[in-house]
């Protein structure tokens, strides 16, 4: 009866707020809006306004509504002109700049008989959005990509504040794992979207690309540490077809091709995007030299567009992406002849509906089918896969429906919906320690494990010669084929529905703006649970110095990572952990957050400048863990985790051909044990310790400088990283008893001799130290107050180009180059990550390519 009466309690006050008054943080917002006035500031209703499109001609036109109004939704990025008559009035035009990122205007008419010619930069008022990072069409085509196979995942750490750069295209948001969501043209995507889990979307597609790291507006749930909302192009008004293709070729044998074509009229479009890759270096290295390390990716995309209406608009997104790639390997791997291989294969059909009631109200229906198909495939001989053989089948299928009711008038800004999605999974996988000293029960004579497969039980290790192993996990020994055991093989599927409701209002009130939002989340999974989260907020306008402050509370549902959740949350005789002898295990259950964000943002008279400082208090957080130090990762559960962390981003008004920015942030981010679901292998978690995705400092330095209106341009960036946590070497004595190539790997030395891949080092009489990884002195280290991290890196990228090289009518071919990490640094990403290992930051690599667009 208390469930039942919460959920009653949630549904009657999201009717409340809808009967008050239902834009807030919404999937959609209105593209251009606006206001048209008399002299003295009153409304003039039924004026005529005219939206054309330079570069087709084509028109939209709209009347203002009692309140003066107009909207205009879905346009593309380019040149408009916006055109106002009314009667009694003087005609207004204003030359439009749209770069995708909202604009909002108030059109003043003059009653003297004169034409107005305005020029407008597509700027947005978003002083009630929270803390936010918009990336432009420029930004999008011209920065430099750190990761061939991700360039979507690059774009965003090259960006953003607070984002932490990890291997294969991953990265960690504000101190989270994982915790991000995608919202692609109002579709939500929380499952992981990294390179070896899943297939981005195209960068060539995109038109536009927020990404917000403040507080989680109502509309969003599950993953809300980072949402990026991503607005794909669009065929409409484009009577004459406009498009491009473009081919490059780089080092690491890389080469990329890539087209897109757009066409339509005002009630018709369809845009294509179509790319393809091929690299020498597809995933991240765990070493400086790229072995085994080839791959390829293929993209498709379709996005049709039909104006049934003025009101109506409907929308369907297709997408096939298929990608195949070898696992980097180590020198010890290499010299074994190990050949493991992955396949993503995956789909998504989006169908929406968006239809227009007046000016101030609108409605947006999503619907969707995607899937991720993984397969990993092992060796052909089982012992040339090292430290465990392993293969792996997995199927992620999620369909699902999202209705949200947009309402704005006076001093109500609002948003009203509901969503259900519904996952299916399936898991295959089978696995065996092929290592004679990854689960060794004995030490040998110079501390490393023995590789001497005669001795099965610590207690044996003395007649031997050798001392016991603290670290054998005996539960291993079933599946550990260097000592009689056999591979374990194991299938299951499941499937998990999910249902929410949701409303906010933004209540203008004088120079305050109060934020009034609440939703309600039901998980029913491998465990069953609901939420009911309020998100409020108050911001404060203060005209006279052009800036805004905000304070915001935000009660957040979360739920377990979809990836390997079944494995993960075996538990039990004969489940998959009794089976790999896991020290520890139990089903992963939904936590819940409690978020505060303080910030403010300002303009001054050549940048915009924002803040933001947050603190997140997460019961039941999550995090992964990797099983037999193998590509097979899987979801964990810990206690509580504590997270808070300082965001500036400084932004410069486009002026004279210069543009850029420059961000800094501090995150902390703090586990606390012991693990509440979730496989452990090993001793129980300590009470609090920093997860390898706690840095403490991170920067971005963009600049961008244009020749003219259609000259050469340049684009350099440069990235501080502070260094992950490096869980694995907490001191020199752990450094010892790795192998060669892992010792070569962080840079391990002994005064002036550095270990090497025949030639580890066992003993240091002298300073050890690493030139790759700081590690903590005699002492000192601490899981949390001194943790060990990899080493600072900086590095420096740079792009150029011109894209009218030879240009006639709308024919233009462009040349580019591209140059990443052009100081070479040598640094890594990560080292023994318990999430994806070892890898290298990428060597110097140059690209150079050649684009037609018409």
């Amino acid at each position: 009866m208390r469930i039942r009466a919460n959920r009653l309690l949630a549904l009657s006050l999201l009717l409340t707020m809808v009967n008050m008054g239902l834009r807030a943080q919404s999937g959609i917002s209105g593209a251009l809006t606006g206001a048209v006035v008399d002299p003295s500031g009153a409304v003039i209703r039924d004026a005529e306004v005219t939206l054309t499109f330079t570069s087709s001609g084509a028109k939209r036109s709209v009347s203002t509504g009692a309140e003066g109004t107009f909207l205009f939704l879905q346009l593309n990025t380019g040149e408009y002109n916006l055109d106002v008559d009314a009667p009694g009035f003087a005609d207004s035009r204003q030359q439009l700049t749209y770069l995708g990122v909202p604009i909002h205007l108030r059109i003043a008419l003059s009653t003297a008989a004169l034409h107005t010619d305005v020029m407008v930069t597509a700027t947005t008022d978003d002083s009630t959005e929270p803390a936010h990072v918009d990336i432009t069409p420029e930004q999008i085509d011209r920065m430099p990509t750190e990761s061939a196979s991700s360039p979507f995942s690059s774009l965003i750490t090259m960006t953003t504040p607070g984002v932490s750069a990890d291997s294969n295209g991953s990265f960690h948001p504000l101190g989270d794992h994982a915790e991000a969501s995608f919202v692609i043209d109002g579709q939500p995507i929380t499952d992981q979207q990294s390179r070896t889990f899943s297939s981005q979307v195209s960068l060539n597609a995109l038109q536009s690309v927020e990404v917000r790291e403040g507080a989680p507006g109502a509309d969003v749930g599950d993953k809300t540490s980072m949402v990026i909302v991503a607005q794909t192009r669009s065929g409409l008004d484009q009577r004459t077809p406009h498009g491009s293709a473009a081919f490059s070729q780089g080092s690491f044998a890389t080469s990329t091709a890539s087209a897109n074509l757009g066409f339509g009229s005002p009630k018709f479009g369809s845009f294509t995007a179509i790319d393809a890759l091929n690299s020498g270096r597809f995933l991240d290295a765990p070493e400086t030299e790229a072995l085994h390390a080839n791959g390829n990716a293929e993209n498709v995309i379709e996005r049709f567009d039909r104006k049934t209406s003025d009101r109506t608009s409907l929308q369907v997104n297709t997408s096939f992406s298929r990608s195949w790639f070898q696992t980097p390997n180590t020198f010890d791997q290499q010299a074994l002849a190990q050949n493991q291989r992955q396949t993503v294969v995956s789909f998504n059909v989006a169908p929406q509906m968006l239809h227009i009631f007046n000016p101030h109200a609108f409605n947006q229906t999503n619907l969707w089918a995607r899937q991720d198909k993984i397969r990993y495939r092992p060796s052909d001989d089982i012992f040339s896969d090292t430290p465990a053989y392993l293969q792996q089948a997995r199927r992620l299928t999620n369909v699902g429906m999202r209705d949200e009711f947009t309402y704005n008038q006076g001093r109500h800004n609002a948003i009203a919906g509901i969503e259900f999605k519904h996952t299916f999974l399936a898991e295959q996988f089978a696995t065996g320690v092929t290592d004679p000293t990854y689960n060794s029960p004995c030490l040998g004579e110079d501390g490393a494990p023995s590789s001497d497969t005669s001795v099965t039980n610590p207690s044996e290790c003395s007649a031997a010669g050798m001392a016991p192993n603290n670290a054998f996990l005996p539960g291993l020994l079933a599946i550990d084929l260097t000592r009689g055991g056999k591979i374990y093989d194991f299938q299951g599927s499941t499937d998990i529905k999910q249902f929410a409701l949701f409303g906010q209002d933004l209540i203008q009130l004088g120079k305050f703006t109060g934020n009034l939002g609440l939703r309600y989340d039901k998980y029913n999974g491998l465990s069953r649970s609901h939420g009911i989260q309020p998100r409020v907020g108050l911001i404060y306008h203060s005209p006279p110095i052009k800036s805004s402050f905000h304070l915001n509370y935000s009660r957040v549902f979360i739920t377990p990572y979809n990836e390997n959740l079944i494995v993960a949350s075996s538990s039990g005789p004969g489940s998959v952990s009794a089976s790999l002898g896991a020290a520890e295990s139990a089903v992963l259950n939904t936590g819940n957050r409690n978020q505060f964000n303080v910030g403010f943002e300002t303009l001054l008279s050549r940048f915009s400048l924002s803040g933001e400082y947050l603190w997140k208090f997460t019961y039941g957080a999550y995090d992964f863990d990797v099983l037999l130090n193998s590509p097979l990762t899987f979801p964990t559960q810990f206690r509580k985790s504590k997270i808070d962390g300082a965001l500036v981003r400084l932004t410069l008004t486009p002026m004279h051909g210069i543009d850029g920015f420059f961000t800094i942030s501090h995150v902390r981010s703090r586990l606390f044990g012991p693990e509440l679901g979730g496989i452990s292998f090993s001793a129980p978690y300590g009470n609090v310790a920093r997860p390898d995705h706690d840095e403490g400092l991170a920067m971005n330095l963009n600049l961008r400088y244009q020749f003219g209106r259609r000259g050469p341009w340049i684009n350099s960036s440069y990235r501080y990283d502070g260094g992950l946590v490096a869980v694995a070497v907490p001191d020199i004595p752990a450094a010892l008893q790795l192998t060669g190539d892992e010792q070569q790997q962080m840079g391990l030395h002994c005064g002036a001799v550095f270990a090497t891949v025949a030639a580890p080092l066992r003993s240091c009489s002298g300073a050890a130290s690493a030139t790759r990884i700081r590690i903590p002195p005699p002492g000192t280290e601490d899981d949390d107050r001194n943790p060990p991290r990899i080493a600072v890196r900086n590095t420096v990228n740079i792009s150029a180009g011109m894209d009218n090289l030879i240009h006639h009518d709308n024919h233009a071919l462009g040349v580019r180059i591209e140059v990443v990490n052009l100081n070479n640094t040598s640094a890594l990403y990560n080292f023994l990550s318990t999430f994806s290992g070892t890898h290298f930051w990428t060597t110097r690599s140059v690209s150079a390519g050649l684009r037609y667009s018409f």
